[in-house]
């Protein structure tokens, strides 16, 4: 490594460490927390396009959103298990700040990288499959916790074994049926199966996304697996709900997240003629030769 690279390696680090300490100074002086996040907007665009500038490179990018995301990943974890206290108040504002530095980066580099019709910046794949790490780390951990430490429940109570156990959305809509009968709230059920769609995605994207070479049969059944055996794990120690409906909602996720890989896989061949997960060198010297 050049005197170049270990210059700019550092002044990525510093300035994400600033940018960190910023947003951390925000979250904590101003009551509303959605300020917090549209400034880390800002600053993570400003800082991906000015590195990704300057360096021609997307390692830059990746070391400064790794950085930001894994320190806002640690200050969340950090005031989770200090609460209650009266400096630092836990919201899902704090998950959705991690969220964002990790999700402004990706998104502005896979844009970047769909629209850039030559190999002019390098590395992208590397920040692809390095951002991706980093996120299932982040999403396993929030899983695990919203599945097993404080597992989303729906809201009513628990029913007897029965039919409902094996016929999708029996539970659901029985749910509905009354709510809608006694003129009572159905939000919170319409949340919560938002919330249990929504974990499904990444699950659906990232499965597709990494099994691109398998049969399709083996594919089917990594798909099937993961929601599967959540749900067993669940009905086998009791923790959470292993319910047929919670299975029947991670699929709908699952096939939302693989139609979302599709649709960016299609636009990519039809724009670029090329897998948008392929090396750019690699395509070109085929091209070349044919």
């Amino acid at each position: 490594m050049n005197k170049r690279s270990v210059s700019i390696s550092s002044l990525i680090i510093l300035m994400s460490l600033l940018s960190f300490i910023f947003e951390v100074c925000l979250y904590y002086f101003i009551q509303e927390h959605v300020v917090t996040v549209l400034a880390a907007i800002v600053i993570s665009l400003a800082f991906t396009h000015y590195f990704l500038e300057k360096t021609m490179d997307y390692d830059s990018c990746f070391l400064q959103a790794s950085f930001v995301t894994i320190c806002s990943a640690a200050f969340v974890v950090v005031i989770y298990l200090l609460q209650p206290n009266p400096w630092m108040i836990y919201d899902y504002w704090a998950l959705v700040l991690v969220l964002i530095n990790w999700l402004v980066p990706f998104v502005y580099c896979f844009l970047r990288d769909f629209c850039d019709h030559g190999p002019r910046y390098g590395g992208y794949l590397f920040f692809f499959y390095g951002m991706s790490v980093v996120f299932a780390v982040l999403y396993a951990l929030i899983f695990i916790k919203q599945q097993f430490i404080t597992p989303l429940l729906p809201p009513y109570e628990a029913m007897k074994f029965g039919a409902h156990n094996f016929v999708p959305f029996m539970a659901t809509g029985h749910y509905f049926e009354s709510v809608l009968g006694s003129g009572g709230d159905s939000f919170g059920m319409i949340l919560y199966i938002i919330e249990m769609v929504a974990f499904g995605i990444p699950y659906g994207f990232y499965a597709r996304a990494f099994t691109r070479e398998f049969p399709l049969l083996l594919r089917i059944l990594i798909y099937l697996c993961g929601p599967f055996l959540v749900e067993v794990v669940q009905a086998v120690t009791g923790i959470g709900r292993g319910d047929i409906d919670d299975f029947a909602f991670g699929m709908v996720g699952l096939v939302i997240g693989v139609g979302i890989f599709r649709l960016v896989d299609y636009a990519s061949v039809y724009a670029n003629k090329r897998d948008f997960l392929e090396d750019r060198a690699v395509v070109k010297n085929l091209l070349f030769h044919l």
